[in-house]
């Protein structure tokens, strides 16, 4: 008896090379943009991305004895130093702090 043969992982990633949704033309049947009613995506858990960063002991020491002494968590604190560092180079403040997950 043969085993099926397993699926290939590459067929779930989009490769560089392959055009985008925006560059295929339109047909005739779909509306002009501005015309059409979509609802803007509702971020959602595959929204959230990880972020890892290594520090030495010192600095952790220090952020972590900051977060305490202003009574909040270390990632709120961390976040809080990421919107810090977009304002500086003139971006919009745009990192937030992960939800817990309701199960």
């Amino acid at each position: 008896m043969v085993a099926p043969k397993r699926p290939n992982l590459m067929g779930l990633v989009e490769g560089k090379n392959r055009t985008s949704e925006a560059d295929e033309p339109r047909s005739e049947t779909e509306a002009e943009p501005g015309t059409s009613q979509v609802e803007p995506p509702v971020a959602g858990p595959s929204d959230l991305k990880t972020m890892q960063v290594r520090v030495n002991r010192n600095g952790w020491l220090e952020m972590s004895r900051l977060a305490q002494d202003r009574d909040m968590p270390l990632e709120t604190l961390m976040v809080e130093a990421f919107n810090d560092v977009l304002l500086k180079h003139r971006k919009p403040p745009v990192v937030e702090r992960r939800q817990p997950v309701k199960k």
